[in-house]
């Protein structure tokens, strides 16, 4: 949903909001790279992407940036739960350091909102 949402924001965005999305958006592409390749080496087969996601229609940078900043926090959420279920050791520390690129993703996106970057001192969806 993430690749999806950035592709479709980021010509929207006036700079340098539009270079941020580009960059989240290449990260995002990483990202979904590295945790298909965690599910092989777990020996399971990565989830497709959906045809189409439920975006919305924001009309304004303010919605596109809010919305980008819901899918963030979702997905924090997603990566604090999944944590915990993981074994330990490297699809621990995979996910984490995605979790933190993530909360760095989500901090930008409330700067550019006009909300506190860093709201409190754990990171949460």
């Amino acid at each position: 949903m993430a690749i999806i949402a950035y592709t479709a924001a980021a010509p929207l965005l006036p700079t340098p909001a539009k270079q941020a999305a580009q960059h989240f958006l290449s990260q995002e592409i990483t990202h979904s790279g590295e945790i298909a390749g965690l599910v092989h080496q777990a020996g399971g087969k990565p989830v497709k992407p959906r045809p189409r996601y439920d975006l919305g229609n924001p009309t304004s940078v303010d919605e596109v940036l809010g919305l980008l900043y819901r899918i963030e926090q979702m997905q924090l959420t997603s990566y604090l739960q999944s944590i915990p279920l993981l074994s330990r050791g490297s699809s621990r520390a995979a996910i984490a350091a995605i979790l933190a690129n993530e909360a760095q993703h989500a901090s930008v996106l409330a700067l550019e909102l006009g909300r506190n970057p860093v709201p409190s001192a754990f990171a949460g969806g």
